[in-house]
C-alpha cells in the first residue's frame, strides 16, 4: 500500500532557493573546471611514471635468496605468497590458516522507496506529490526506520545483530626468502569461501542470545516456527551438525555462512546473514622497489608512486599494460564527472532566470529547454577547452597538433559554408 505526502513551495520560497542554486552552480562549476585541469596533470604523470618504471625495472629470477645486488631496484618477480598465521574472529570462533579473512554482513529489512513527482502552479508555486512504498530486501547496514514516513513501518526495523563488515589480515607474509609489507597484504582479495564450523559451545552461546532477542520482537509468532525450524534443520550442512550435540533455533551454518533467523529460507526482518571469504596461501605477482627483505614504492622522477601486487602469475607487460589502461579509463571517468559538474554549475547559476518565469508554468517550462541546451553546448565547449588548455601545459606537442587539426577543420568548414552562401546567392541573381 502506498503512502503520498503532498507539499507546496511557495514562490518566494523557490526564489530563495534559486539564489543559494546561484552560489552552488558557482562552486561546481569552478570544482568541475579544477577537475579537468587536474585529471589531464594526473594521466600524464601517471603515464611518464609508468613509462619510467617499464624502461627501469629488472626481473627477480630467484626469490628463495636475499640478493643484496637488487636492494633498492624496481623488480618484477613471481612466486608463492604463504603464511603461518592463524586469523581469528572472535565473536564466532572462527580460526583459519590464510593470508586474509574477510566478513561480510546483511541484514534483512523494510527499505522506504520514495518517487516525486513535482507540478508548477499557476503564480509560481510548486506542488510535490511524494509517493512512498516500502519493500523487503537484504541490505549491508541496518535501516533506520524511525525515518520513514508511513506510519505502518516507522520503527519496524530491527536487527538480532548488529555486527560490521571486517578484515583480518595476517602480520608476516613470506614471499620466498622476502616479506609481503602491509600495503601489498591488504591489497590481496578474498576470493575462496570459508568452511564455516562453529564449536558446540559457542553455537549454545550464540542461539539463547539470538532467540532471546527474537523472542522479544516477534512475541506469540515465535511459538509458530515448528515446521519452519523443521524445513531449516533440513537445509544445514551435514558437516555443522554432525560437529554439534546441540540443536540450534537461530543460528544455522551452511557452507561459508552463518545465518541468525529461524529459516534462511523465508527471511523475517530482523535476520542476519554473515558470510566468509579467505585470502589463501598461493602465487603472486609483484612490481615494487627491493627494499631489504621487503618491498617499498617506487618513486618516479615526477613524484608518482608505483606498486603493484596481483594474485596468479603475470609478466611485467601485462601488469604494465594494466596499469596504462586502469589510468586511460580512470582519466577518462573524470573528464565525464568534471564534463557533468561543469553543466551542472551552469545550469544552477542560470536556474534564477527559470524560476523568475514559473509565474507562468507555460513560458518557464519552453525557457528550461533553451536553458538546458545552452547549458549543455556551453558546458561542453568548455570543457574541452580546458581539457585543450591543459594538454598544451603538459603535453604542449600534442597540444599544439590537435588544437591544429581542430583549426583546420573549423577552417575547412568555414569555407566549405561561404562557398555554398555564394553558390546560392549566385543561383537567385540568375
Amino acid at each position: 500500500m502506498a503512502y503520498t505526502e503532498t507539499t507546496t513551495t511557495s514562490y518566494g520560497s523557490r526564489l530563495k532557493n534559486s539564489v543559494g542554486g546561484v552560489f552552488s552552480g558557482i562552486l561546481m562549476f569552478i570544482i568541475g573546471t579544477c577537475l579537468l585541469w587536474w585529471n589531464e596533470g594526473r594521466a600524464v604523470k601517471t603515464t611518464r611514471m609508468l613509462e619510467e618504471a617499464q624502461g627501469n625495472y629488472v626481473e627477480m629470477k630467484d626469490i628463495t635468496n636475499i640478493s643484496p645486488s637488487l636492494n633498492g631496484k624496481l623488480v618484477h618477480a613471481t612466486g608463492l605468497a604463504t603464511t603461518k598465521d592463524t586469523l581469528t574472529d572472535d565473536v564466532f570462533g572462527i580460526k583459519v590458516g590464510a593470508i586474509a579473512l574477510q566478513r561480510s554482513v546483511e541484514y534483512y529489512q523494510w527499505v522506504e522507496v520514495a518517487k516525486k513527482t513535482k507540478k508548477d502552479k499557476l503564480g509560481g508555486s510548486e506542488e510535490t506529490v511524494t509517493t512512498y512504498t516500502y519493500e523487503k530486501g537484504w541490505k549491508s547496514e541496518p535501516v533506520n526506520s524511525s525515518e520513514f514516513h508511513d506510519p505502518q513501518y516507522k520503527n519496524s526495523n530491527f536487527v538480532l545483530a548488529d555486527l560490521k563488515r571486517e578484515r583480518w589480515d595476517a602480520k608476516e607474509v613470506t614471499f620466498g626468502a622476502y616479506k609481503l609489507n602491509e600495503s601489498q597484504v591488504t591489497s590481496l582479495s578474498t576470493n575462496t569461501e570459508t568452511k564455516v564450523t562453529l564449536t558446540d559451545d559457542k553455537l549454545r552461546e550464540l542461539d539463547k542470545q539470538i532467540v532471546k532477542i527474537y523472542k522479544s520482537k516477534h512475541g506469540s509468532k515465535s511459538n509458530e516456527t515448528a515446521e519452519n525450524k523443521e524445513t531449516q534443520n533440513a537445509n544445514d550442512s551435514v558437516e555443522q551438525k554432525s560437529a554439534n550435540a546441540y540443536n540450534a533455533e537461530c543460528i544455522h551454518v551452511q557452507g561459508n555462512t552463518i545465518y541468525m533467523g529461524m529459516n534462511s529460507a523465508t527471511p523475517e526482518i530482523g535476520d542476519v546473514r554473515v558470510t566468509y571469504k579467505q585470502c589463501d596461501p598461493g602465487d603472486v605477482s609483484v612490481i615494487a622497489v627491493v627494499n631489504g627483505n621487503t618491498f617499498s614504492n617506487y618513486t618516479a622522477k615526477n613524484g608518482k608512486q608505483l606498486s603493484v601486487i596481483r594474485q596468479g602469475v603475470q609478466t611485467a607487460d601485462q601488469m604494465f599494460t594494466e596499469q596504462h589502461e586502469g589510468n586511460s579509463m580512470l582519466t577518462w571517468v573524470l573528464r565525464v564527472i568534471g564534463v557533468l559538474l561543469v553543466i551542472s554549475g551552469l545550469r544552477g547559476i542560470l536556474g534564477i532566470a527559470e524560476t523568475l518565469l514559473k509565474v507562468i508554468p507555460f513560458v518557464a517550462n519552453i525557457f528550461a529547454l533553451g536553458v538546458s541546451l545552452i547549458c549543455g553546448v556551453l558546458g561542453f565547449a568548455w570543457s574541452v577547452t580546458i581539457i585543450a588548455l591543459a594538454w598544451l601545459f603538459y603535453r604542449p606537442l600534442t597540444g599544439i597538433l590537435l588544437l591544429a587539426v581542430v583549426g583546420a577543420v573549423i577552417f575547412a568548414f568555414s569555407a566549405k559554408g561561404k562557398k555554398l552562401i555564394a553558390e546560392k546567392l549566385n543561383t537567385k541573381r540568375n
